[in-house]
């Protein structure tokens, strides 16, 4: 999951089979009405990382069991279609609507590089 935690943070998420991982920027929140790339990767070898504008920005490598869930799965833009799962145990991501603007989504069935991220957020 991508979102926005309770301070404003753009923060990333995953669910494994013990617990939900997570991590946020540091930073201050991202500026408005400007053009941003936001990538998120995950793999056993790295976890789950943060590329803001084709930079690295964090990591939260913990979780490394991710399992399939051997079922098709629905992907949401914008909001959570059932907010109680969206706000499961200890989600640090504020389930509420997006308010603003998407240009483009792409979803990989594998981690892409560092040079990779960089290339598609130059593109």
């Amino acid at each position: 999951m991508i979102g926005f935690n309770a301070l404003g943070r753009l923060t990333i998420q995953t669910l494994d089979t013990n617990a939900i991982y997570a991590t946020s920027l540091t930073s201050p929140t991202l500026p408005l009405n400007q053009w941003t790339h936001v990538s998120m990767t995950y793999s056993t070898a790295n976890g789950i990382q943060l590329f803001v504008n084709g930079s690295f920005a964090i990591r939260n490598n913990s979780s490394r069991n991710y399992t399939a869930s051997n079922q098709m799965n629905t992907i949401t833009v914008g909001t959570c279609l059932q907010p109680n799962t969206c706000a499961f145990g200890q989600t640090q991501i504020v389930p509420s609507q997006f308010r603003g603007k998407i240009d483009e989504l792409k979803i990989f069935s594998r981690e892409l590089s560092i040079s990779e991220v960089g290339q598609l957020a130059q593109a």
